[in-house]
């Protein structure tokens, strides 16, 4: 049976930071990176990268949002069963939210990142995109609008913050909780 196709949209923010001489670290590994150095992606889906933006997340404008869910749209269309986008966490719940305004269907359209930078011990971020695109490739995220992805947590954009500066587990969803987890690669939704 073929594997389900996830594109995957990078923004850029610390899941794509590396250290640089001059600059300390700085988003630099693109989409495509990120994939190659994650070999359990292809026991998950076909995934297809695409580079759109290599900024913090705090640079994200609205313009940024509106080119994004166009491209989500885009990826849609030609064929993506799913949709992942990794960005800095600064702007991830706002960025999620308005893909769930903007973009129709039922198609998954997940937002993940990270806290830790891949130069860091206990880096997050190859976690959180694995997670993220396993639950864009599942059947059972289809039909819950644009969702973050986070520690191993499924979260719906309406109800997800960002509730601290540094932990991992800063993305919560205070009125709902999470509405899926991700557990030994399987995708559980509530």
């Amino acid at each position: 049976m073929a594997l389900p196709r996830v594109d995957i949209i990078g923004l850029g923010g610390t899941i794509s930071m590396a250290g640089t001489n001059a600059a300390g670290v700085v988003p630099t590994l693109t989409a495509e990176d990120l994939a190659l150095a994650l070999p359990a992606l292809a026991r998950t889906a076909e995934v297809r990268t695409l580079q759109f933006r290599m900024v913090a997340g705090s640079s994200l404008s609205m313009d940024d949002l509106v080119a994004t869910a166009a491209q989500v749209r885009r990826c849609l269309e030609e064929g993506a069963a799913g949709v992942v986008v990794t960005q800095g966490t600064d702007t991830i719940e706002e960025v999620a939210f308005g893909l769930d305004l903007l973009v129709p269907g039922d198609a998954p359209v997940v937002v993940t990142g990270a806290m830790r930078n891949p130069t860091q011990p206990g880096a997050d971020g190859p976690a959180n995109l694995l997670a993220a695109v396993q639950v864009a490739a599942s059947r059972q995220a289809r039909g819950l609008g644009a969702l973050v992805v986070f520690n191993d947590e499924v979260h719906a954009a309406r109800f997800v913050q960002k509730t601290h500066t540094a932990s991992p587990a800063t993305f919560r969803s205070r009125q709902a909780g999470p509405i899926g987890w991700v557990a030994e690669g399987e995708v559980r939704i509530a």
